[in-house]
């Protein structure tokens, strides 16, 4: 019995040598976070877990005024679909007031809970590009070889800002959340995530194809960091976060050098999210202050359109989604498990949907429940 024990130990041991010899340490975090509690990947309820930065409450914060039909119940055709799917909260925004505000009885401490936005926080990152730009301090014409020498050789050297924000950077770092030695992998759970971006170069022609990747992300950060002096939380929080009047303090995850895991993992609540939404509703204004350019802003939201490899991107523009339901054009931050942030133009409509789940499916190259989400927000205002 000792000696099997003392095998048993053995084994073990030399499998967690083996993963920190070969670099995969990180399945050890992972296999904490997620596969340890039933999950096959990342799940919005895993903030206990993660080093942060805090992105600190606006000091003159601005709260939801409530609509003239404002509600805290959904209809009863939705209830069940939105209970089967672990939905945590629901918000919806019209004309700048609190139309519904909605959190789950059936979901533990849904009242309290700062869930995982997962790649909604891809966009976040745009917006922050949005504000270096709107500084002067690059143009999305610039060849990221200006910030990252090591792009000035090779297929990398005609690689430009815009081509790393619409995803069509042409370096293939890999985008399977449950690959658990892959590149996203060791993003959210190993260390020294911009240095494993640094390690993939462009194998393709620069620009093409589009490819949704968390890597692109990662590298817009690698630049901002040239550019600024304070990390990318900080400034989030500063330029964007504060100055929209957010009333609760968010949080982001770090690695071990503090740097924000950007393509993912911000964590505040439903209402908060929804000062994003309005962000894109009033083309990067706050109270009358341009804090993005509106340039910038209309680029933001621009479909990448025709590539010269015969795809046409209409879906998709800097880190953010696009898409039209009955005749009304939305833009979608969109992440993992069906995190939403839905901007519906001509409706002056905000949505925003946290959860744990999301019914499968794809239209328009989106989640069947984004139209769903866009639906049930639209049916409040009619």
């Amino acid at each position: 019995m000792k000696c099997s024990l003392a095998y048993a130990m053995g084994a073990v041991l030399g499998l967690v040598a083996l993963s920190f010899i070969t670099d995969n340490g990180h399945v050890w975090q992972g296999l904490r976070e997620c596969y340890l509690r039933g999950y096959s990947s990342a799940m919005i309820d895993d903030l206990p877990f993660k080093a942060t930065r805090t992105i600190h409450a606006s000091p003159s914060p601005r709260h939801w005024p409530r609509h003239s039909g404002y509600t805290e119940t959904l209809p009863a055709a939705v209830l069940d679909s939105t209970h089967a799917q672990k939905t945590v909260a629901l918000a919806v925004i019209h004309q700048d007031s609190l139309l519904l505000d909605w959190t789950s009885d059936q979901v533990d401490g849904a009242d309290s809970l700062r869930t995982n936005s997962f790649s909604v926080a891809k966009t976040f990152t745009a917006l922050a590009v949005g504000v270096a730009i709107t500084d002067g301090l690059l143009s999305v014409d610039d060849p990221v070889s200006k910030f990252l020498p090591r792009f000035k050789k090779g297929l990398g050297a005609d690689l430009t800002v815009e081509q790393v924000l619409q995803m069509r950077s042409g370096i293939p770092f890999g985008e399977n959340y449950k690959n658990p030695v892959g590149f996203m992998a060791r993003s959210t759970y190993g260390k020294d995530i911009l240095n494993r971006t640094a390690n993939h170069a462009v194998e393709g022609k620069a620009g093409m194809p589009w490819k949704y990747q968390g890597g692109n992300t990662l590298l817009l950060q690698e630049i901002l960091l040239t550019l600024i002096d304070e990390p990318l939380g900080s400034w989030f929080e500063r330029r964007i976060w504060q100055p929209l009047g957010c009333a609760e303090d968010a949080e982001w995850a770090v690695d071990n050098r503090g740097h924000e895991r950007n393509y993912c993992c911000f964590y505040t609540r439903a209402k908060e999210y929804a000062r994003l939404g309005q962000f894109l509703l009033d083309s990067g204004q706050v109270d009358g202050v341009q804090l993005i350019d509106r340039a910038f802003m209309a680029a933001l939201m621009a479909p990448v359109g025709p590539l010269p490899d015969g795809t046409d991107i209409q879906h998709y523009g800097y880190q953010v989604w696009m898409g039209q339901h009955e005749g009304h054009p939305f833009t979608a931050y969109i992440g993992l498990h069906g995190q939403y942030i839905l901007a519906v133009h001509d409706l002056d409509l905000v949505a925003v949907r946290t959860g744990f789940r999301r019914p499968k499916g794809k239209r328009d190259h989106l989640d069947v429940d984004v139209y769903s989400t866009v639906g049930l927000a639209m049916s409040l205002v009619d």
